[in-house]
């Protein structure tokens, strides 16, 4: 079974509703393999501020729904360790990234997955991980 680990840029894709969207289609094959099971799917629990932060700043009045549904999708939250924090930091001083989204690949990592983002400025900085697909390049 595929084990992936999903940031915010990709949920967020679930319940955008707009097929206009970059990649939404991909972003709804990639939920349908997780819902008929052949795939595995989660994320660090920082997927849900991310996401409530982008909801409540752009969808307000549907804000409340569209978290709900994702909630109930019941995606697998993955733990920080310290070994994550270290490799985070790690990467933010040799990469120039975020801790957030940094974050999301120590889950990758320590789930023994790929970590699937919409993020290609992401995706370039980190090009030489295996552990990292961008969305759009997903068959």
């Amino acid at each position: 079974m595929k084990n992936y680990v999903v940031d915010a840029s990709v949920i967020i894709k679930w319940v955008l509703g707009d097929e206009r969207e970059s990649d939404h289609e991909k972003a709804m094959n990639l939920l349908n393999e997780w819902c008929e099971g052949y795939a595995d799917i989660s994320a660090p629990e920082l997927w849900k501020f991310e996401v409530g932060n982008f909801l409540g700043r752009s969808l307000n009045d549907e804000a409340s729904e569209k978290m709900d549904t994702l909630l109930d999708l019941n995606i697998k939250g993955i733990e920080f360790t310290d070994k994550m924090f270290r490799q985070c930091f790690a990467w933010m001083k040799d990469h120039s990234i975020t801790f957030y989204d940094a974050s999301y690949l120590a889950a990758a990592f320590e789930v023994g997955g790929v970590l699937i983002t919409a993020d290609e400025k992401f995706v370039n900085k980190m090009k030489k991980m295996k552990q990292v697909c961008l969305l759009k390049d997903m068959a």
